[in-house]
């Protein structure tokens, strides 16, 4: 996985070998993304799983479920444009620690219940990654009850670890401002490469898997595929991978990374994409208690959304790319 990375980053990095370092433009894109999208996002994530973990602490059932949707939308937003492990190797796996959705092969739901039966304490009965996960948070506050002291006290260890690890990702993240902005090229590179393979995710795991129109699920659509199929916040989530797009893409407030883009290209592309964006934006609007079989035209968009930024934008860049050989999986 990550020589794979690795290796798509370089052909990223190849996007732009002839911007100007001293593009002042580019810095103020590239500052704007840092500030108001990768720092933001993540300070909404450490404020709404710290309140979440509060309405624990009161045991406050029905706050708890809607403070679990917020804490879903801020953490999807700063998954989605993760580039943390670019700019540091040791933070590469951090996602993965948090959420394990299409990263992991077991059933924590059994070893959950085995935890809540057991009387060893928080650390030791949750003693995995994935049992201390935002997964794993769902699976507790929306089968069991939150009053019961046993469960309480799982639900709030977990969620001072995902708070742990926001901590360490801002801390980070702040560490990293000023090496990003400088090295423009670098950071070109790693925002294109960190759009492009999050939306094959949403593309595919997140909506065909779920819908039946990916290659791997083709007619066997399945709503239990999707995301946060156990707390129906799998469209919530959706919507926040998208309004993250939009933020790093098209957003009027500020110049971000489709209008640097546009200073680029002829515009096509990105106008295509934009178009599809807002469309996206509607049509996930109208999946209702997350029942995903009537998805076909929102996968069409995000389809374009991934072909854009993963084909026809390298091409209108104008960009070689090389296929690399590499030992390794």
């Amino acid at each position: 996985m990550k020589i794979f990375k690795s290796i798509f980053l370089m052909i990223c990095l190849s996007l732009f070998v002839y911007a100007n370092e001293d593009d002042k433009y580019n810095t103020q894109v590239n500052t704007n993304l840092y500030d108001l999208v990768i720092l933001k996002d993540v300070k909404k994530a450490i404020n709404d799983i710290n309140d979440l973990s509060q309405a624990l602490k009161n045991k406050d059932d029905n706050k708890t479920k809607d403070l679990f949707t917020d804490f879903v939308q801020s953490w999807k937003s700063v998954e989605t444009f993760y580039i943390l492990g670019d700019l540091n190797e040791e933070f590469i796996d951090t996602p993965r620690y948090m959420d394990i959705f299409h990263n992991a092969n077991e059933d924590i739901k059994v070893q959950l219940d085995r935890a809540i039966k057991s009387n060893e304490e928080a650390r030791v009965a949750l003693f995995k990654n994935s049992l201390k996960s935002i997964n794993a948070l769902e699976y507790i506050l929306f089968t069991k009850d939150i009053k019961n002291q046993r469960v309480n006290d799982l639900a709030i260890y977990i969620s001072k670890k995902l708070s742990s690890h926001l901590d360490d990702i801002l801390n980070e993240y702040k560490n990293q401002r000023a090496s990003f902005i400088k090295n423009q090229k670098k950071s070109n590179a790693i925002i294109i490469n960190a759009i492009i393979q999050n939306s094959y995710k949403l593309k595919e795991w997140r909506i065909g898997d779920v819908s039946g129109l990916s290659k791997k699920y083709k007619d066997d659509a399945n709503n239990k595929r999707a995301e946060y199929f156990i707390s129906k916040n799998s469209a919530s989530a959706i919507e926040a991978v998208l309004l993250t797009y939009k933020n790093v893409l098209d957003n009027p407030a500020y110049e971000e990374f489709g209008d640097y883009l546009l200073t680029l290209t002829d515009g096509k592309e990105m106008t295509k994409l934009r178009v599809a964006l807002l469309k996206s934006l509607d049509l996930v609007k109208q999946i209702k208690n997350d029942d995903f079989s009537n998805t076909k035209e929102l996968y069409k968009q995000v389809d374009i959304i991934h072909v854009v930024l993963f084909v026809e934008m390298i091409e209108d860049l104008q960009i070689n790319s090389k296929i690399l050989d590499a030992d390794g999986d």
